[in-house]
C-alpha cells in the first residue's frame, strides 16, 4: 500500500473526531458511531460497545452520557493531539491483546499520524489472529480501499463482503457504501450500482442508510453522462 498520506490538521481539523474517540476510549467510556446522512456523529456513554473508526473523519461530532465530562476541557483549545495520546493507546494495548477495538483504534491512529504501513502491519496480524471477525474484516478492507494500487482494491473488496454480511448495522451499511466504491475505482461501475440498487431493495423507506447508497447512485449516474 503507498505510504502516501494527507495531512492532518490538528484538533481543529479532520483528527478532531478520532482525539475524542481516542481520548474517551482511554478513560475507559464506551463510543460508537451513529451513522446518519451527510454526518457523522461520535456519542459517548459508558455503556455503549466502541465501533471501530475506520471513516473518513467529517461532519460534526456530539457527545452525551457520563463519558463526556472528562473530555469537557478539549473545546477551550486545550485538548492533546493523537501525538500525545499515542503512548497510553499503545501501552492499553499491549496490556491487553485481546481488545480487539483497541488494537483497531491503534492502526486508525498510526495511519493518521502519518504510520500507514504501521497501521496496516497492525491491521494485518489482527486478521491473521482473528480471520472470522466482521469488525476487523471491515477495518482492513475500509484501510486497503484507500490505495490505488489494483491488488490492494480486490483485497478490500473480499474484505467488505464480509462486513457487508455483519449482524452490526452501523458496519453492515457502511461496508455495502464502501464496496461498491471500490467497485467503481476496480472500474466496474455497472457492478457497483446493481449492488447498490439491490441492497436499496432491502432497506425500508426511510431508514438511515439508504441516504448515502441513494447519493453514490447518483455520482456514478452524474459521471456517466459525462
Amino acid at each position: 500500500m503507498s505510504e502516501k498520506h494527507e495531512e492532518s490538521s490538528g484538533w481543529l481539523g479532520r483528527n478532531r473526531t478520532l482525539v475524542f474517540v481516542l481520548a474517551a476510549f482511554l478513560t475507559g467510556a464506551g463510543v460508537m458511531f451513529v451513522v446518519t446522512p451527510g454526518k457523522r456523529e461520535a456519542a459517548v456513554s459508558g455503556s455503549a460497545a466502541l465501533m471501530p473508526f475506520t471513516a473518513p473523519m467529517s461532519g460534526r461530532m456530539a457527545a452525551s452520557g457520563a463519558g463526556a465530562g472528562p473530555l469537557a476541557p478539549a473545546d477551550s483549545g486545550g485538548a492533546p493531539g493523537l501525538g500525545d495520546l499515542l503512548p497510553r493507546l499503545e501501552a492499553k494495548v499491549a496490556a491487553n491483546p485481546g481488545d480487539v477495538d483497541g488494537r483497531i483504534l491503534l492502526a486508525q491512529t498510526y495511519n493518521e499520524l502519518g504510520q500507514p504501513a504501521k497501521g496496516l502491519q497492525s491491521l494485518r496480524k489482527l486478521r491473521q489472529e482473528l480471520p472470522l471477525n466482521d469488525r476487523v474484516a471491515f477495518a482492513l478492507g475500509t484501510f486497503l480501499m484507500k490505495s490505488e494500487a489494483r491488488p490492494d482494491l480486490q483485497e478490500a473488496a473480499k474484505l467488505l463482503e464480509l462486513g457487508a454480511a455483519s449482524k452490526q448495522p452501523t458496519i453492515s451499511n457502511l461496508a455495502h457504501v464502501y464496496q461498491g466504491q471500490v467497485m467503481v475505482k476496480l472500474g466496474d461501475s455497472t457492478g457497483a450500482v446493481k449492488l447498490w440498487r439491490s441492497y436499496l431493495n432491502t432497506l425500508p423507506a426511510g431508514h438511515e442508510g439508504r441516504a448515502a447508497i441513494e447519493a453514490e447512485l447518483a455520482k456514478v449516474a452524474k459521471v456517466a453522462k459525462k
